[in-house]
């Protein structure tokens, strides 16, 4: 299952619930994680990547997108307001109000240069403050590795669709993934013409959550793989399948995400057939519990499917996780005008 073809997705974070659309056809996928609320359906006002903003200064970066398209840079109002923590420096560089919406255009830039390349993640801990009801949410925009600094944008609308006010904003950031990279992976290493018929199992009283496409079943009504003491095999970075087999006319797969607290690691297996199809995309079920200190995650997947298939078909997956995990306490209140 691609990230591409996720159609729609709006997230309650705290206990994390997604209702994703995919295919048209429903899937409820409940991740957890710590961190505030913050959610909306949002678009990005960012016409063109702007690199090296903070490097240049916060003068020279509103220079770069007046040179890039002026009637954008006429909307954007400079704010210049900065703080540091942990060698992470934030930088509101530009806001702009119109109509009901509002869109800030911030920067974290790694000072010492010493963090992982890749996508940030704000991993929902930020806070977005504001005296008027409204909805917020903050997106990544870029990564400039010459500078060390990602770009974000904070998205901001009126519940009631009224003009947006002017006011002061305040935004703060309390937990930081860094370089976040996506593996995609064949598993040659499992032979499928052997994977275990009605392998032990057992029960699970501890399901935190999963996905499906019609709603999540009641987890007591499955049975569940035992994790094996060395993996299978370990696809990706913080990945590793701890076990598969066939139990009740459908094949599970037992993956543990390492260290999910700080890494975020999660991921999708799909089962495919030798036409390249995916076979599990309409039907794929999984849930989600921890391990007893609360810091590996696992999913257990099940696919419907016969089992004299299994030998005709291949298993790939995608997975993402983040290289590094920072925390400290930024905190900015600029005007919007």
């Amino acid at each position: 299952m691609k990230v591409e073809t996720f159609i729609n997705a709006v997230g309650l974070i705290g206990d994390r619930h997604l209702d994703v659309e995919i295919s048209k056809k429903r899937i409820i996928f409940y991740k957890f994680r710590k961190g505030a609320v913050a959610v909306a359906a949002a678009a990005l006002l960012i016409f063109c990547p702007l690199p090296a903003l903070t490097a240049f200064g916060v003068d020279s970066a509103y220079n770069i997108l007046y040179h890039i398209s002026p009637s954008v840079a006429q909307t954007f109002k400079p704010v210049h307001k900065s703080c540091e923590d942990n060698g992470i420096e934030m930088t509101v560089i530009s806001a702009e109000r119109s109509g009901s919406e509002a869109s800030i255009y911030l920067a974290m830039h790694d000072t010492k240069g010493t963090c992982p390349y890749g996508e940030w993640d704000l991993y929902d801990s930020y806070t977005i403050n504001f005296p008027n009801d409204m909805v917020g949410h903050c997106s990544f925009s870029e990564y400039d590795e010459d500078t060390h600094t990602a770009y974000f944008v904070v998205h901001l609308e009126t519940m009631d669709g009224s003009k947006m006010p002017k006011g002061n904003v305040t935004f703060s950031v309390r937990e930081m993934l860094l370089g976040k990279i996506r593996t995609e992976v064949n598993f040659d290493d499992i032979d499928m013409s052997s994977i275990p018929y009605e392998p032990e199992t057992t029960t699970r009283s501890d399901i935190n959550g999963g996905y499906a496409y019609k709603g999540l079943p009641e987890s007591h009504d499955y049975r569940f793989l035992l994790s094996q003491e060395q993996p299978l095999c370990t696809p990706a970075p913080n990945v590793a399948v701890m076990n598969i087999g066939y139990i009740d006319g459908s094949l599970h797969i037992l993956t543990r995400y390492e260290d999910n607290r700080h890494t975020d690691s999660h991921g999708f297996i799909s089962l495919i057939n030798n036409n390249g199809s995916n076979i599990s995309k309409t039907s794929e079920l999984g849930f989600f519990y921890f391990d007893d200190s609360n810091s590996d995650s696992y999913t257990e997947q099940i696919i419907p499917v016969a089992y004299d298939m299994l030998p005709e078909c291949s298993l790939k997956g995608e997975f993402f996780t983040a290289q590094d995990y920072i925390s400290g306490d930024w905190e900015i209140t600029f005007p919007l005008e």
